[in-house]
C-alpha cells in the first residue's frame, strides 16, 4: 500500500485525516490489502477478518490522543477510536 505521494504505508505510521473540525491525527494500526495489524483487541481483528469490513485500499486508524469525532449526544451511537478510511488524497503521513 502506498500514500497518494508514492511512499509506503507502514504500521505504527502516524498520519494527518481530515475531520469536519480541522485535521486528526491517528496511527496506522490496521491494513486493507494484507490484513496485517498492530498489537490491537484480538475479538476486533476477528470480526473484521469475519466479516470483511476492511476494503484492499483501506487501512484501520486509531485515534492518537482525544477522539476528535467523539460526543455526548444519547440520540447518536457511541463512537470508538478506531476509524476505517480508504487510503486517498486526504490522509497523509505526519510529518
Amino acid at each position: 500500500m502506498n500514500y497518494h505521494d508514492g511512499s509506503p504505508v507502514a504500521l505504527g505510521d502516524v498520519v494527518s485525516v481530515p475531520i469536519p473540525s480541522g485535521e486528526g491525527k491517528a496511527r496506522v494500526v490496521m491494513l486493507g490489502d494484507t490484513n496485517e495489524h498492530l498489537e490491537i483487541d484480538q475479538s476486533f481483528v476477528d470480526w473484521v477478518n469475519k466479516d470483511r469490513v476492511l476494503e484492499t485500499d483501506s487501512i484501520v486508524i486509531e485515534w492518537i490522543g482525544e477522539n476528535p469525532l467523539s460526543h455526548n449526544n444519547p440520540q447518536y451511537a457511541p463512537v470508538g477510536n478506531f476509524m476505517f478510511t480508504p487510503l486517498d488524497q486526504f490522509v497523509s503521513k505526519h510529518s
